[in-house]
């Protein structure tokens, strides 16, 4: 054998691969939910009494000592009864020491079935320094947990920490070191049931999901990741105390996680709750960048909302309203934009405009900030050495905690609400949570992040009057700034562009009305985008975008050029085209619910089959990928709908009968809306 040559030592085969018989040191039982914990520091999630993965605790130093669970001394366990924000549950609470540290590892169960985690390290005699904390490493896996966990198929899904980028949701294979940021699930895409996995504090850490790099299908849920997909140079800032705790991470197995996915959701928002919307209205209006870029002109801003209020009357929401709103507009004289303010208010429309407050061109790092003995560049976010950060998206990230940046982000805002905006588009938020070397010292980017959050809210709440909050470019957590935030980065009217924009409510429908009021599908050119460079779209390129914008629950912004300047052709067939589509009632009712259809399928790719089940009434959505005539079909029940029963086209016509499967045809990149009728007994 390679290893009696390597150390001239014989050994036994039995005694290489064989596994010590564990035994259970205590089990605590909550309602569905159970843990198990093993005298070698492991613990065992159960629910319903079926063991559904086991895991351990661990942390390093910034000096690099570590202390783990599996390893550790454990000194004290007990358990207490208790009522927290997520409910009634049982805590349990384990202390280990090693290496000079302490790890205290509280374990809270679920009467519902849900296992919450979370750990704080300690340092004897010292304040500890650290930037990793892992509450949940979950080993190789073996036969006493769930079987998915062994599966060659079984899926991760990999959520992106933000949407810059044109970055995509997805659903793959266990690969090795890829994370999901925040939250994810691993599941079998076939039956559906698989286990979520999610952070519930977003004010300290950057969250991750992560496949182990260096043991095959391991699993690490850990604090501290800055990397790549979060747009990070730097290492994740240093968390500096008495004592650092780690966020709390859900554990939660389902038979459907896309209810799964949901819950989590609500589980989210029922800690931290969402920016509220008391108007209760899906807001409808125009967007000026895919229109027109840096073409845009007051005049373009004044005949977008009359063409709105004058030729789409069913373009609105339910009170009749619509939103003109310029987006990047630089260099207008503010004088006539407040007096076109006035006359979009005198109309019963509402006006919005665009806030990047983050980020700055390096180019413009020479110029003096007003009022100080500053340049721009000072204000510039730098790393360890002082050196500037690089460019992300084209932009350097501002430091968000000097006090010279805060005044600055104030002035802006207030400029806005002065104006009277009723809507406000905040971009490239994401450079505001890279790590670096802050103004406010032991700082990490989501703690940066989190403090211009507010300070963002708060001056936009001293107007007084409720004013819509969308972010664009922005991580999906923290969420509690935005009323709607861009499910997606930009996207326009082609049949990628649907198809994008369907990817980020295949697979994240479930932030629609959790933990976002609205999900935003960005804004959709029905004819020509003078930003993407592709030309025009196809009538039916242009309906699919339309309806996906519809039924993504939902913020409708439209973005042609409606005149009076451009290219005269472009501006008739772009009006023509609004009228047909745009002022589609059936649709727009569709769109005014506020609600994300469900996806059907949670595969690779993108499905395209949604469905929406509210209040006893059953829709479809059905998009073609192809540019080829082509029948579609799905299962009624995979989507929540009635076995059998019949269906319709929501302008009308003919109720079609279908048992077990609906089935259309649709002609290439084409999409239709269905209301589906269950049958009557």
């Amino acid at each position: 054998m390679m290893l009696e040559a390597l150390t001239d030592q014989k050994i036994e085969a039995k005694q290489v691969f064989a596994v010590p018989e564990l035994k259970v040191a205590r089990r605590e039982d909550c309602g569905r939910a159970s843990v198990e914990f093993w005298e070698n520091g492991m613990f065992f999630y159960l629910k319903d009494g079926e063991k559904i993965r086991h895991g351990f605790s661990c942390a390093d130093t910034e000096s690099g000592r570590h202390i783990g669970t599996d390893t550790a001394v454990l000194v004290s366990r007990d358990t207490e009864a208790v009522r927290d924000t997520i409910g009634d549950g049982v805590r349990i609470r384990s202390l280990y020491e090693e290496n000079g540290l302490s790890l205290r590892q509280e374990i809270t169960l679920y009467p519902q079935g849900e296992l919450v985690v979370q750990i704080f390290l300690r340092e004897k005699g010292a304040h500890v320094r650290t930037r990793y904390l892992a509450p949940f490493f979950a080993p190789y896996p073996d036969a006493s947990g769930k079987r998915i966990f062994l599966s060659l198929d079984q899926k991760m899904l990999l959520v992106p920490y933000d949407n810059d980028m044109w970055l995509r949701y997805e659903s793959c294979v266990p690969a090795a070191g890829r994370p999901s940021y925040d939250v994810t699930a691993i599941y079998d895409e076939d039956t559906m049931e698989g286990m979520v996995i999610g952070a519930l504090d977003f004010d300290v850490w950057k969250n991750a999901i992560r496949w182990n790099g260096h043991d095959a299908r391991s699993l690490i849920a850990l604090c501290g990741i800055a990397d790549g997909g979060t747009h990070d140079c730097c290492p994740h800032g240093i968390v500096e105390g008495e004592e650092v705790a780690s966020s709390r991470f859900l554990l939660s197995w389902q038979q459907d996680i896309r209810r799964g996915m949901e819950h989590y959701g609500d589980l989210c928002a029922r800690i931290c709750p969402p920016r509220p919307w008391e108007s209760g209205r899906v807001p409808f209006g125009w967007n000026s960048f895919a229109a027109l870029g840096k073409e845009l002109t007051l005049e373009h801003w004044k005949q977008a909302g009359q063409f709105m209020a004058q030729e789409l009357p069913n373009y609105c929401d339910e009170d009749g309203v619509s939103y003109v709103n310029l987006d990047g507009a630089v260099g207008l004289d503010m004088e006539e934009i407040r007096r076109s303010i006035e006359q979009i208010h005198a109309r019963g429309q509402k006006a919005g405009w665009y806030a990047a407050p983050c980020n700055c061109r390096p180019q413009l790092g020479n110029l003096p900030v007003k009022g100080t003995g500053l340049k721009v560049s000072d204000l510039f976010l730098r790393d360890g050495q002082g050196r500037v950060l690089p460019a992300a998206d084209g932009t350097v990230p501002f430091d968000v905690t000097h006090p010279v940046w805060e005044e600055y982000a104030r002035r802006n805002i207030r400029i806005l609400t002065d104006l009277g905006i009723d809507y406000i588009k905040i971009d490239f938020l994401s450079h505001g949570s890279a790590e670096g070397d802050h103004y406010v010292k032991n700082t990490t980017g989501r703690m940066a992040l989190n403090r211009m959050y507010r300070l963002l809210e708060e001056e936009i709440g001293r107007c007084g009057r409720e004013i819509f909050v969308s972010l664009s470019i922005a991580p999906l957590f923290p969420y509690f700034l935005g009323n709607a935030r861009r499910s997606c980065c930009d996207s326009f009217g082609h049949h990628d562009d649907v198809r994008y924009v369907l990817n980020a409510l295949n697979f994240a429908w479930w932030t629609n009305g959790r933990i976002y009021r609205y999900n935003d599908p960005d804004h959709v050119p029905l004819y020509h985008a003078v930003i993407d460079g592709r030309g025009t779209v196809t009538e039916n390129e242009a309906k699919s975008r339309y309806y996906a914008a519809a039924i993504s629950g939902t913020v409708m912004m439209l973005s042609d050029n409606y005149g009076p300047s451009g290219k005269k052709e472009i501006i008739e067939n772009a009006r023509d085209r609004a009228r047909r589509i745009a002022n589609d009632e059936a649709v727009n009712r569709i769109a005014r619910l506020g609600k994300a259809f469900v996806p059907v399928e949670l595969r690779d790719g993108t499905t395209p089959f949604y469905t929406l089940c509210l209040e006893g009434r059953f829709y479809a959505a059905v998009f073609n990928f192809s540019d080829q005539k082509a029948e579609l079909s799905f299962e009624a029940c995979r989507g929540g709908l009635p076995q059998t029963g019949s269906f319709a086209d929501i302008h009308g016509g003919e109720k079609i009968p279908y048992s077990g499967k609906i089935r259309v045809t649709l002609e290439g990149w084409d999409a239709v809306l269905l209301e589906v009728f269950e049958e009557k007994k």
